[in-house]
């Protein structure tokens, strides 16, 4: 599947499948890592996501046509290859990493897992085995949004998949640690948020010192979470009163 669509004056949406998952991803990581190579002349930025590319090119140097050329060209090539065999289980080392592995601590105590209570009522479950649950899955980025640094992460085992808030928080603190239907996710700064708060990571996700932005997580990496203590919490610079 490959199609292309305009998304402005200076950009083109390439989509390289139909359904989001592993195989998916795996072309649209690979599509990336051929377009900086190729068309690092042209691109002012480039956002992959679940199933599409969008890639905004430099006016000055380039026009849609050219741009164009070069993206059919890449997508041409992306279906003559061979895709890494990525599994559903990012832990199925039979598969092949597209990305980094990140092992982030959470803390799970009470004053930090707003929803707790909520999610274990929804899904059955006692409050250590949600924490089991979750920490035990390791889960793949498959697009970045909302906020600079927020990770949308995949998927969350069945029997944590609750649904959204009915009435959005006006405020989420930074680094709370949130599940909502099929997906989980961490907040890198203090923003509106209508998931399940279970927890808080007190690993910086996003800065931007002298400038230029940094963001963690990238698509295609693999995150493991990993319970920690509140005094663990508190020593690797986490705030739980903003």
């Amino acid at each position: 599947m490959f199609r292309l669509v305009e998304s402005g004056d200076n950009a083109i949406t390439v989509y390289l499948a139909d359904q989001p998952g592993d195989q998916a991803l795996a072309r649209v990581v690979s599509f990336c890592a051929q377009a900086r190579e190729v068309m690092a002349h042209h691109l002012q930025d480039l956002v992959p996501s679940y199933c599409s590319v969008t890639l905004y090119f430099d006016v000055l140097r380039s026009d849609f046509y050219s741009v164009r050329r070069l993206v059919r060209g890449i997508a041409d090539r992306l279906d003559t290859e061979t895709m890494p065999t990525v599994t559903g289980d990012p832990a199925d080392e039979s598969g092949t990493s597209v990305g980094k592995v990140h092992v982030l601590p959470v803390y799970y105590g009470q004053d930090a897992a707003m929803d707790m209570a909520r999610v274990a009522q929804v899904s059955g479950l006692t409050a250590e085995q949600i924490i089991a649950t979750h920490s035990t899955q390791r889960y793949r980025v498959y697009a970045l949004g909302f906020r600079p640094g927020f990770a949308f992460m995949g998927e969350t085992p069945a029997r944590l998949r609750v649904p959204r808030l009915e009435v959005p928080r006006k405020r989420v603190p930074a680094g709370a640690v949130a599940i909502a239907g099929t997906q989980a996710a961490i907040y890198p700064s203090a923003s509106p948020g209508g998931w399940n708060i279970i927890g808080r990571c007190p690993t910086t996700l996003f800065s931007c010192p002298s400038g230029e932005p940094k963001v963690l997580l990238g698509v295609g990496d693999v995150v493991q979470f990993q319970p920690i203590s509140r005094q663990a919490f508190l020593d690797k610079g986490g705030r739980l009163h903003e």
